[in-house]
């Protein structure tokens, strides 16, 4: 099975309290909401295909992320569907910059290669967060 865009993506839920560890060790998974956009990172079936990033909402922006298409190209396997967070790192601030990543996600063309040298963009995943690089989580 191949899954292609569009797709609805897990959004978060608020809780009261984080689950006990009898929970946990049942299965139940959270993770931290993060200041950041929804979206679906989907890698191609095979060779010479499209990495493509689909927001919460079905568009398809990955021309608006050109250093995370590099990095999925590079570091993930094909057929590869992630749901994840896309944030944006402001070094200068030494924080995650929820600005940076609303300019970063209205960029076009040559405007988005240079903000994404200055502001890096980041795909935080339960399996991936990458940008030029793989970290585990």
């Amino acid at each position: 099975m191949t899954l292609r865009p569009p797709v609805e993506p897990m959004l978060a839920q608020a809780a009261e309290a984080l689950p006990g560890p009898a929970a946990q060790r049942a299965g139940v998974a959270y993770e931290q909401k993060l200041d950041g956009h929804r979206a679906i990172l989907f890698t191609p079936a095979g060779p010479g295909g499209q990495v493509l990033i689909q927001t919460r909402r079905g568009a398809l922006v990955q021309d608006r992320w050109p250093d995370l298409v590099t990095a999925a190209e590079t570091q993930l396997p094909h057929g590869l569907v992630l749901d994840g967070e896309l944030v944006v790192w402001d070094t200068d601030a030494g924080r995650l910059s929820f600005e940076a990543l609303q300019r970063r996600a209205a960029a076009r063309a040559r405007v988005a290669r240079a903000l994404a040298a200055r502001w890096p963009a980041y795909f935080v995943s339960g399996v991936w967060a990458g940008s030029g690089r793989l970290c585990p989580r």
